[in-house]
C-alpha cells in the first residue's frame, strides 16, 4: 500500500514535539514529552528535539522530521514509497511485491524475488526490493558474487504444452497444490525437505583471487588447463568435469555446483514467461519465432537467431566474458536478452557461451557382482540428497558418481535407480546409446513433459528437464526452438546444459547433453554455484 506523508508527519509531530497539547489547557505528563525526564508543560518548546528512540523525530522542522522517518531520499527523485506490510522502501511502481512471490508470467519482475530471510552474509543490492530495478532480487555474497533469489514455485504442465506457474505462497502445502493439479518443482527439494527458494549465481563462475565467484565480465572457469582452469583456484581441483564440485566450495561450505534441477527450473520459468509475453516490454528476448533467451552460440560472439546482441571476448576462441551481452551497445544489443526472464534482474548466459556442468542424474555400469554384469543403470538424485554435502568422486557414499565395474556406494546412497537399459530402451528421452542420439524438444502436438505430480520416473524426469520418449523428434517444435537432448547411456554420465559458443542453433536454454562423463576435460564447460538456505 502507498503511505501518506501527511499521516507520517501528523503522527511524528504529535509525539516528537514537547508541549503540543493532547487537550487544551492540560499540562504534559512529567517525563512523557520532555527530554531527560523533564515535564512538558502545555505550550512549552524544548531546547532539544526528542530523539526517535524516545518517540520523536530528532528534528525541529517538518521537512527534517519527514526525512528522519523515511528511508534515505538520496537519488530517489520521482520514486514512490511502498510497504510490504513490514518494511518501507522506494519504488518506481506503486505495486508492492511480497517476498517469495515471483509475480505473474509476462509481467515485470517475474522469475525472481526478494529473499524472505537472507543470512547476514548476503546483502541486497541497491534496488533489490524494486520490481523495476535491474537489481531486483539480486544479492551479493561476501566475496562479491552476485546471486539471484529464485523463489520456489508450483507448475501445471498441460497436454497442449501450456505451462502455468504459481508461487510458493499460493498453497499452504504441497498436498494442497497437488489436489489443485500443481506440482512443486523438483529444484526445491534438498536434504529431504522442501525449500522456499534458492540463491543462484547470476553469472557463471570466474577466478576471483582463488575463489570461484559470480562476477560480471569475468573470464569463465573451465575444465581444461588452457582456459581459465579449475586448478587455478585456491586448493586442489582437478581440471575435469568432476572438479567443478570441489571448485564451487571455494566460496564456502554451503555452496555447490548448481544442479540440473535448478537449470530446468529456470528453463521452465523462461518458457512460461515467453508464452505469456506478446512484446519485448517485460521480456527483451521475446520473438514470434525464436522465443527464448539469446546466447553467445554462433562462434562469432553473437546469437545465431539474433545477431544484434554481442558478447565481449574473454580471449579464448569465441568464448565471451560472463554477463557481457550488450557489449558495445547499439540498437537491440542489450544485456536483458541473455537472461532467463528477459530482464536485467535475471540469471544470465543460460544459452550458449559455456556448457554448464549440472549434476542431477547419471548412469552406472554393473560388474563384478555389483548389479547385473555389464548392464547400465539410470538414476536420478533422491530428494533426500543434500547438494552441499555431495562430492565429486566415484567410490564414497557421498559421491555423485558410481563408477564402472567398481563400487556403487554413491549411486546406491544418493540416487533412485529407474532400472537398467536392457528391458528399457529409454528413460524418457534418454536412450541406450554409447555414441549419443541427437534429438530435439517437441514432436508435433505431442506433450513434451510429464504432467505427473509425483513419481521419480515421471515428475522426477520433468524436474530434470528430460522430455517424454514421444516428446522429441528430429525437427523439434516451437517454442523450444532448436533445443537438443543429446542422449546416451555412458557410465559415469555427467549432464551438461545450455550449449557453448559454437553450438549454433543447438544452443538453447533447454539444451541438454548426456554424452559426457565426470572424467571429461574440455575448454567449453564450466559451472555456476548455488546455495539453499
Amino acid at each position: 500500500m502507498a503511505i501518506s506523508i501527511r499521516e507520517i508527519l501528523n503522527q511524528s509531530m504529535g509525539s516528537g514535539y514537547s508541549g503540543m497539547p493532547g487537550a487544551p489547557g492540560a499540562p504534559g505528563a512529567a517525563g512523557a514529552n520532555g527530554t531527560n525526564g523533564a515535564p512538558g508543560a502545555d505550550g512549552e518548546t524544548l531546547a532539544t528535539p526528542v530523539s526517535i528512540t524516545n518517540g520523536g523525530t530528532g528534528a525541529s522542522t517538518a521537512s527534517a522530521a519527514i526525512a528522519a522517518l523515511l528511508p534515505s531520499q538520496a537519488g530517489k527523485a520521482g520514486k514512490l514509497l511502498v510497504t510490504d506490510g513490514a518494511i518501507t522502501t522506494w519504488s518506481s511502481s506503486a505495486v508492492v511485491v511480497p517476498t517469495n512471490n515471483m509475480g505473474d508470467a509476462g509481467t515485470i519482475g517475474f522469475g525472481v524475488d526478494v529473499c524472505p530471510a537472507p543470512p547476514a552474509t548476503f546483502t541486497g543490492m541497491t534496488g533489490y526490493t524494486d520490481v523495476a530495478s535491474a537489481n531486483y532480487g539480486n544479492y551479493t555474497f561476501t566475496d562479491g558474487s552476485v546471486m539471484v533469489w529464485i523463489p520456489a514455485f508450483y507448475y501445471k504442465w498441460g497436454a497442449d504444452n501450456s505451462c502455468s506457474i504459481r508461487p510458493w505462497s499460493y498453497y499452504a502445502t504441497v498436498a494442497a497444490a497437488n489436489t489443485d493439479g500443481y506440482a512443486l518443482h523438483r529444484a526445491f527439494y534438498d536434504g529431504g525437505v522442501t525449500k522456499s527458494g534458492v540463491f543462484v549465481d547470476k553469472y557463471m563462475c570466474s577466478n576471483n583471487a582463488g575463489t570461484a565467484s559470480s562476477l560480471k565480465n569475468g573470464n569463465p572457469l573451465s575444465s581444461a588447463a588452457d582456459h581459465n582452469p579449475f586448478s587455478g583456484l585456491t586448493g586442489t581441483h582437478a581440471d575435469y568435469y568432476h572438479g567443478a564440485i570441489s571448485a564451487s566450495k571455494t566460496r564456502g561450505a554451503g555452496f555447490f555446483c548448481s544442479s540440473r534441477f535448478i537449470y530446468a527450473a529456470l528453463s521452465m520459468l523462461s518458457y512460461a514467461h515467453g508464452l505469456a509475453s506478446s512484446n519485448t516490454t517485460n521480456c527483451a528476448w521475446y520473438h514470434a519465432t525464436y522465443n527464448y533467451p539469446k546466447g553467445n552460440n554462433n562462434n562469432a560472439l553473437k546469437d545465431t537467431n539474433d545477431t544484434t546482441v554481442i558478447w565481449q571476448s574473454d580471449g579464448y576462441s569465441n568464448c565471451g566474458k560472463t554477463g557481457s551481452a550488450g557489449y558495445g551497445g547499439g540498437t537491440g544489443n542489450v544485456f536483458a536478452k541473455s537472461t532467463h526472464n528477459g530482464q536485467n534482474c535475471g540469471v544470465a548466459d543460460l544459452n550458449g557461451n559455456m556448457w554448464e556442468i549440472t549434476p542431477g542424474f547419471t548412469v552406472i555400469q554393473g560388474g563384478g557382482g555389483l548389479y547385473n554384469d555389464f548392464e547400465r543403470y539410470f538414476g536420478i538424485l533422491k530428494t533426500s540428497a543434500e547438494m552441499k554435502y555431495l562430492t565429486g568422486g566415484e567410490s564414497a557414499s557421498t559421491d555423485l558418481w558410481g563408477g564402472k565395474y567398481t563400487t556403487t556406494a554413491g549411486f546406491t546412497a544418493n540416487y533412485d535407480s529407474l532400472g537398467y537399459f536392457g528391458p528399457n530402451p529409454s528413460f524418457g528421452a534418454i536412450h541406450d546409446s554409447n555414441g549419443g542420439v541427437w534429438i530435439k524438444y517437441g514432436n508435433g502436438s505431442n506433450q513434451v513433459f510429464s504432467a505427473d505430480l509425483t513419481g521419480t520416473a515421471t515428475w522426477g524426469l520433468t524436474g530434470a528437464g528430460i522430455p517424454l520418449h514421444d516428446g522429441v523428434s528430429a525437427g523439434g517444435t516451437f517454442p523450444f526452438g532448436a533445443a537438443y537432448c543429446v542422449s546416451a547411456s555412458v557410465p559415469n554420465m555427467c549432464p551438461i546444459s545450455g550449449g557453448y559458443w559454437s553450438s549454433g542453433g543447438a544452443g538453447c536454454i533447454w539444451t541438454l547433453g548426456c554424452y559426457q562423463t565426470r572424467g571429461n576435460s574440455t575448454p567449453d564447460a564450466g559451472f555456476r554455484a548455488a546455495c539453499y538456505l
